[in-house]
């Protein structure tokens, strides 16, 4: 028996949830307060100078839009919370690229300021349209990590076209026996269907790269959607000669495997040719040494020894994840925690503060 649960009424709900939530509440009115009184500048620019010695947080984004996401859509941030995200980092960091990041790393030391490193994942054409411009108008550096294989398509990441299934689907309710057993799901609203992804996402998430392909394509087939019904004309991804055109522009690139398929999962050669070919693809393209690299999902458990030793020998100066976590002097270059930025603005500023001058996520 679960002791964390009560029952009031005919409602179940966990002390746990209710904790967690009420945090959630004060520690957001605690965050607004510093932010809007200002304190929390002042805090910053104190402990910057008191400080001798900071470590470095590497930002990473995903996709961006002009609109909050809604309820069955895949997380976005609005690029206006994004440009006040990198208006608050210019004004009170040092803005790094991965170049020097890997640099300082190499010398085994920590920064005389608190640094702030910028990267997006996957490669969305919204990159270019809306974080681009951003970036460009406040001259500052980003590292893109490209999934080469979708890059001048109309494919993309199988996520992407595992919700335009869902979106797709006309479907108020089904069925999924191989993987939910007698289990029925209600697709008749936005948030059903965003909460019926979720569910199947995670159980596919680390399924082999042919069986995740199959389950898809059968779902597909559950819901009545054909091929066409999932293509709404858009194209998704970046195309090169959008890659080209940023990395004239302050704006760097990194390898994210071909095809974005979990690493550990598929034989070890398969993987040392996802990694080599995507970026030797960027190479060619843009004509510049390509010496970062994205894990896919980016979890401790998506990657593995002998890979990080074929990063290595082939000229990669930095691995990144998506663990969270802090940089310092101490931190493996090949296994480098990130943090993903959340808004509203003063959430962003002051969790930013609390992991650079707390050093939380250090291991």
């Amino acid at each position: 028996m679960n002791n964390d649960i009560l029952v009031v009424g005919d409602k179940e709900v966990t002390k746990l949830g209710w904790r967690n939530k009420f945090k959630r509440v004060i520690k957001r009115v605690v965050f607004s307060l510093l932010y809007y009184s200002g304190s929390l500048n002042a805090l910053v620019f104190l402990i910057s100078k008191l400080k001798k010695e900071h470590c470095s947080v590497i930002l990473f984004y995903h996709r961006f839009s002009e609109n909050a996401h809604g309820e069955c859509e895949l997380p976005h941030l609005r690029v206006s919370e994004f440009e006040k995200q990198m208006w608050h980092v210019k004004k009170f960091y040092k803005i790094i690229t991965m170049d020097e990041l890997a640099e300082e790393l190499k010398l085994k030391k920590n920064n005389e300021s608190p640094c702030v490193a910028i990267t997006i994942d996957d490669g969305y054409l919204n990159n270019y349209n809306l974080a681009y411009p951003v970036l460009k108008k406040l001259n500052l550096p980003a590292t893109i990590y490209l999934t080469t294989g979708f890059i001048g398509t109309e494919k993309s990441v199988w996520v992407d076209q595992l919700m335009d299934i869902f979106l797709a689907s006309r479907s108020k309710s089904f069925s999924f026996p191989e993987l939910f057993g007698v289990e029925v799901f209600d697709l008749s609203t936005a948030k059903n269907k965003r909460e019926t992804f979720t569910r199947y996402f995670e159980k596919i998430l680390y399924a082999e790269d042919p069986i995740k392909n199959s389950l898809m394509e059968e779902l597909a087939k559950v819901l009545v959607v054909d091929e066409d019904d999932r293509v709404d004309g858009e194209r998704k991804m970046l195309n090169w000669e959008e890659v080209i055109e940023m990395s004239r522009n302050g704006i760097s690139f990194g390898a994210h495997s071909v095809n974005h398929p979990t690493l550990s999962k598929i034989e070890l050669s398969e993987a040392k040719q996802e990694i080599y070919d995507s970026r030797r693809e960027i190479e060619t393209k843009i004509g510049c040494k390509v010496k970062h690299f994205a894990i896919p999902n980016g979890k401790k458990k998506d990657f593995n020894g002998e890979l990080k030793e074929f990063c290595k020998e082939i000229g990669f100066t930095t691995i990144v994840t998506t663990e969270h976590g802090v940089v310092n002097s101490e931190s493996d270059p090949y296994f480098l925690r990130r943090i993903n930025p959340s808004p509203p603005i003063y959430v962003f500023a002051c969790e930013l503060a609390r992991y650079m001058f707390l050093n939380r996520g250090i291991k």
